[in-house]
């Protein structure tokens, strides 16, 4: 596992990505899968007043672009990423069991507006991309897009599960609907396009989109995709034909920018306070408790060991 820390910041979006163990496909071809992540997604969105740009359920990954001005995207990813695991054990009847995540989740910053429109458009068009189908309207799962660049709020139902099993117990007649909450899902405008109409936004967003796909298909140079009807027809935890992989120790980004000027800036912000970071945390596994480390950093566990002497 990479020793660098995933640092909080209020100002600057980033690029989440969460992978199923062996990239096996677990999170395809099941619609009440699917409500359920996307009501978790609402859930914590608005328990930790994230903004969230761009979200994508891919067969064996969940990807989105989001900013978190109160720093608690671990708070975030800690709770979404468990509850999704626990909806796929539920949902998907030939779940082995085990871990359902290959790893913690990697993230990336993304230090300007540019860069957040980029990989909107680069999660938005993943489909096309990985070539599974030439449109994302051909997609059969949930694709934001649409609720993304309507300003369409999408109302979710999430399930008190511990609550009503809990109350299950003394009352086999209870009722699901008494745990049941209606949470929200909504999605951002991009920065930088305030000043447009709702219309004009729609209207921009689906040419430059119409131009990507094109862009994408043409570098394709005539290979077929997937299609629809093939993908409906994926079972629940194969693997694919082909997935990108990467190992604990392999070179992960810690900036994507499209601008090599701005992607410099910000590593070296990141990479300065990484460094006061591992000097802090030396310190602090040395005794010294009462170190500081620098803001958006978590202080490292401590680890006891057993007492292998006698006691007179």
């Amino acid at each position: 596992m990479s020793c660098h820390p995933r640092v909080e910041c209020k100002k600057i979006a980033s690029f989440q990505t969460t992978r199923t163990r062996n990239s096996e496909l677990w999170l395809v071809n099941k619609k009440s899968l699917e409500e359920a992540i996307l009501g978790y997604a609402a859930r914590y969105t608005n328990r930790y007043a994230v903004k969230m740009y761009a979200l994508a359920i891919e067969g064996n990954h969940i990807q989105h672009v989001a900013h978190f001005p109160k720093a608690n995207r671990a708070s975030f990813m800690r709770d979404f990423n468990s509850s999704v695991a626990r909806a796929v054990a539920r949902h998907q009847e030939t779940y082995p069991g085990g871990r359902v995540w290959a790893r913690r989740y990697s993230a990336e910053y993304l230090p300007g507006d540019a860069d957040i429109e980029q990989y909107f458009f680069y999660t938005v068009l993943q489909p096309v991309n990985d070539g599974l189908v030439d449109d994302i309207s051909e997609y059969p799962g949930y694709n934001c897009f649409e609720d993304a660049i309507t300003g369409r709020e999408r109302k979710c139902k999430v399930i008190r599960w511990k609550e009503y099993n809990d109350a299950k117990r003394w009352n086999p007649l209870v009722s699901i609907d008494d745990y049941t909450e209606i949470c929200t899902l909504r999605f951002e405008r991009l920065p930088g396009y305030e000043q447009l109409s709702q219309r004009e936004y729609e209207t921009l967003m689906r040419r430059k989109l119409k131009d990507r796909t094109s862009h994408i298909i043409k570098a394709r140079a005539g290979k077929p995709s997937v299609g629809p009807e093939k993908l409906k027809l994926v079972k629940a935890g194969s693997l694919p034909k082909k997935t990108k992989k990467s190992g604990p120790k392999d070179h992960r980004p810690r900036v994507l920018s499209i601008c090599p000027q701005r992607r410099a800036i910000a590593k070296g912000w990141y990479f300065g306070i990484y460094f006061e970071y591992k000097k802090a945390s030396k310190r602090y596994r040395e005794g010294n408790l009462s170190v500081r480390f620098p803001p958006g950093t978590y202080k490292p566990p401590l680890f006891t060991v057993a007492f292998d002497g006698h006691i007179c």
